[in-house]
C-alpha cells in the first residue's frame, strides 16, 4: 500500500513538472511573438514616417519623390532586390546611408534598435522574407 502511494505521487509530481513546462513554454512563445509584433509595429511607423517618401508606402520604390532621384530607391519588392539585399547589408545601408544616392545616414537620428525594427519591417512585411 505505501510502494503504490509513492509510486502515484511520484506520477503526480512528474505530471506538475511536465504541465509546468508546457505552461511556461507557452509563455515564451507569447512573449516572443508580442516582442516581434511590437518590433514590427515600430518599424512600421519608422517606415511611413521616414522611408516611405522615397521607397513608397508599399516599398515598391514608386513614390513622387522617386521620380526626381538618380538612382531611383530601392524597390524592396523586387525579386532581385531580394536576393542582393542581406540583413546585415540593410542595417549598414539604414545606419551608414548610400553614397552617391539619396539614402541617408540614419545612425544620429535612429536608435540601433529603431534602425533594426525597421529593416525588419522592410524585410518581413513589404519583401516577405523570413529571417
Amino acid at each position: 500500500m505505501i510502494q503504490s502511494n509513492l509510486g502515484k505521487k511520484k506520477e503526480s509530481q512528474m505530471l506538475n513538472i511536465l504541465i509546468g513546462l508546457l505552461v511556461m513554454q507557452g509563455w515564451v512563445v507569447s512573449d516572443s511573438h508580442q516582442t516581434t509584433l511590437s518590433l514590427l509595429d515600430t518599424g512600421k511607423a519608422i517606415y511611413l514616417k521616414r522611408c516611405k517618401v522615397c521607397h513608397g508606402e508599399k516599398g515598391d520604390g514608386g513614390s513622387f519623390a522617386s521620380n526626381v532621384l538618380d538612382p531611383r530607391p530601392k524597390n524592396f519588392t523586387n525579386p532581385e532586390s531580394k536576393k542582393e539585399l542581406t540583413l546585415e547589408r540593410m542595417l549598414r545601408s539604414v545606419t551608414r546611408g548610400r553614397p552617391g544616392t539619396a539614402m541617408m545616414p540614419w545612425e544620429n537620428n535612429l536608435t540601433p534598435e529603431e534602425i533594426r525594427a525597421v529593416v525588419q519591417y522592410i524585410r518581413h512585411r513589404l519583401m516577405d522574407m523570413k529571417d
